[in-house]
Order: C-alpha cells, then sequence, then structure tokens
C-alpha cells in the first residue's frame, strides 16, 4: 500500500506545527494586552515590550527545535500533563452524596 508523506506529516508553519504556533501566537497577544492594562494603572517601560518581544522570538527558536527532536503534540501533551490532568486517579465505586434535604429529613449528620 502507498503513503504519502504529505498526509501523513501534521502540517507546519514557520518550521513547526499549528497547534504549536497557536499557543506561541495566543501567548504573545495575551502578554502585549495584560501589559497595555497595566500600562493604564502604571507607567510600563518600551523595553519591556521590548523584552516581551524577544521572549516570544526566543520561544519561537525553542519551538523550531523542539519539533525536529520531539514527538509532534510535544506541547499540548506536556501542558495538558502538567495542568490539565488529575494527579489522582479514582478507582472503584465513588460513594453517593446525599443531598442536604436528604439528611435532614432522614436525621443523619
Amino acid at each position: 500500500m502507498r503513503s504519502y508523506k504529505s498526509i501523513e506529516k501534521p502540517a507546519q508553519v514557520l518550521g513547526m506545527n499549528i497547534m504549536d504556533l497557536g499557543l506561541v501566537v495566543g501567548l504573545f497577544i495575551g502578554s502585549v494586552l495584560l501589559l497595555g492594562f497595566l500600562n493604564m494603572m502604571v507607567p510600563i517601560p518600551r523595553l519591556v515590550y521590548l523584552a516581551v518581544f524577544l521572549l516570544e522570538v526566543g520561544l519561537i527558536l525553542v519551538m523550531r527545535f523542539l519539533t525536529k527532536t520531539h514527538p509532534p503534540g510535544f506541547l499540548i501533551g506536556w501542558l495538558s500533563f502538567h495542568f490539565v490532568q488529575p494527579r489522582r486517579i479514582a478507582v472503584g465505586l465513588v460513594p453517593p452524596v446525599k443531598r442536604k434535604d436528604e439528611k435532614a429529613k432522614n436525621g443523619s449528620i
């Protein structure tokens, strides 16, 4: 059976996966918006904006390196493992929770 590399390979822009690029761009937009809101309350020097821009460019370069050395979806999987997935897995049946009106009606504590 013939396999097509262009179909099997994940879509890439600027040398990184599209999902990773979306996270980097979203982080950049969010950081600039946060700095803009903070600038309304406290004056922020322009060097801070330059530092954020240079950090984002550095993050893009790191993501390009990670795309070459790690499997596709590495960043999404890493973020999910560290921030979204629960640390403990409940095994077995979950005990039923009684509502307040049931507790008062039955006289249980």
